[in-house]
């Protein structure tokens, strides 16, 4: 699609982010969608589609934000043929009793997104019209700044009822497209505890020590782990190193983490920070990420 991206530019990264109009999943937040980030000096990717075969998985790319995997708000109370919120995206209709998929097809009222787009920085706004009690303001703010990416959330309930839901960022990511193996190192501030093992033997290609995780040479294939939140309610903080080039990328935040999980493939790595949303009728909450690039 012609002119489907905005470009930020700063001294050191290039961004581009997919505008939300070009968008057409109902699984990741349409604002502020990072697909790519270069570090402009050497010139290091770091983004990488979720799957390299056209069609296949859910269509992440990039730094793709994600609202209520696991609860997305209204879901439960919805009646078939009812609505449902999909933060950053709009009014999904709830099609069958079982619980939500969020690799499902559902009928979609997209939400209208406002952008306010300058050389470094831009503002997306959407705002969740009243529906059975749900509505909500959400505005998201990215500006590049030297090697590092600021991602400032606002998410405002106006409606009625309590949203209860969760946020991450479903990091599709690999150091100048390398492929994954023991070249790569995912530093932690803790020693990560398994809480659960997907599918994908994880347990033959991550190894788990007090402070990192390492791959095996074979980590083809997809496999995920979740792992319980930072101990003592740390802020969140990973780091991936491909030890070869000495490149790499970091994520902080300044949020509690309600938990963390790495998916993954042979050409992908995807670290995953939660964090839980629980706003009454009234209340607002600020969080930001931060993502640093090194060479």
């Amino acid at each position: 699609m012609e002119n489907s991206t905005y470009i930020l530019k700063g001294e050191e990264l290039t961004v581009t982010i997919r505008r939300p109009e070009s968008c057409t999943g109902m699984r990741f937040d349409r604002t502020g969608w990072i697909t790519q980030v270069v570090l402009n000096q050497p010139g290091i990717s770091f983004c990488v589609p979720e799957s390299l075969i056209e069609g296949q998985g859910t269509g992440g790319e990039g730094l793709s934000g994600e609202f209520g995997i696991d609860k997305p708000v209204g879901y439960q109370e919805a009646a078939i043929g009812d609505t449902f919120v999909k933060l950053g995206i709009g009014a999904l209709t709830k099609i069958q009793e079982e619980g939500y998929n969020f690799a499902g097809t559902y009928p979609l009222q997209a939400y209208e997104v406002q952008t306010e787009v300058g050389h470094s920085e831009i503002t997306f706004t959407v705002n969740t019209p009243e529906h059975n009690g749900y509505a909500a303001t959400l505005v998201k703010h990215i500006m590049v700044e030297g090697r590092s990416i600021h991602m400032t959330y606002r998410l405002e309930n106006e409606g009625q009822k309590k949203i209860s839901t969760n946020e991450y960022v479903h990091n599709f990511v690999a150091v100048n497209q390398h492929a994954v193996g023991a070249d790569y190192v995912l530093k932690l501030p803790y020693a990560p505890k398994l809480k659960m093992i997907g599918d994908g033997g994880v347990e033959k290609k991550l190894e788990s020590s007090p402070d990192q995780l390492t791959w095996n040479e074979d980590a083809g294939g997809e496999y995920y782990a979740l792992y319980e939140g930072f101990e003592g309610g740390e802020a969140p903080y990973w780091e991936l190193l491909h030890t070869p080039s000495g490149a790499g990328m970091r994520e902080s935040g300044d949020f509690d983490v309600s938990k963390f999980a790495v998916w993954g493939s042979g050409h992908v790595i995807a670290p995953e920070v939660f964090i839980d949303l629980e706003l009454e009728a009234g209340e607002s909450r600020t969080w930001t990420r931060t993502y640093t690039f090194f060479a």
